[in-house]
């Protein structure tokens, strides 16, 4: 019988599950922080409450997707990001993290991809404790996020030459890639990878 090469990741439902069952009164409240219909792109925060009286998430997930040529991304690509930045949320709040941050959903998604299978399971690893996490220095990080935005720009087709014009109008920003901070590249190159999946 074969080992079901999955089973260590989570369902997104499962980790909202057992959320209500520690905190009967917490919530979760997702937020579109962007979304261009016509470029088919969307991000979207999730924050969770432990308590109804809290006035700051307990944590914060984010996910970013592109409308891609799957089914469930052709479809249904705001609810499939939706549901990832919840996954996410409660992941960083501790909730059934076996093999990391990523949902089952995720990895099967991933999987499905084929090629960019290998790149999302090596960036889904739990986290080290912020103690013992090595940091790059900053202008290290930014350059080797922005290096692999645009090599995963290329990859998914996409002019290079459109790449600081589409973020520009994305974020709201007028500095391409300069403008983005360190999480928000993240999440950039994250959707980038997942469309080209």
């Amino acid at each position: 019988m074969s080992r079901d090469r999955f089973e260590d990741y989570v369902p997104v439902a499962e980790r909202i599950e057992q959320f209500y069952n520690a905190y009967p009164a917490g919530r979760i409240l997702t937020s579109i922080i962007e979304h261009d219909r016509e470029a088919g792109f969307v991000l979207i925060r999730a924050e969770v409450y432990r308590t109804s009286e809290d006035t700051m998430p307990s944590a914060t997930g984010h996910a970013f997707e592109v409308r891609g040529e799957s089914y469930v991304n052709k479809t249904s690509y705001l609810e499939n990001c939706e549901t990832s930045s919840v996954g996410r949320a409660l992941a960083l709040l501790g909730f059934e993290v076996k093999r990391g941050i990523a949902s089952r959903e995720e990895m099967e998604k991933a999987a499905r991809g084929g090629g960019g299978a290998k790149a999302k399971a090596a960036t889904a690893q739990s986290p080290a404790p912020a103690s013992q996490t090595p940091q790059a220095a900053p202008d290290t990080r930014h350059a080797t996020l922005d290096a692999q935005i645009r090599q995963a720009w290329k990859d998914a087709g996409y002019e290079p030459e459109k790449l600081t014009q589409t973020l520009n109008k994305r974020f709201k920003i007028e500095d391409g890639l300069n403008g983005l901070s360190t999480e928000m590249k993240e999440q950039v190159l994250s959707g980038l990878r997942k469309g080209a999946a």
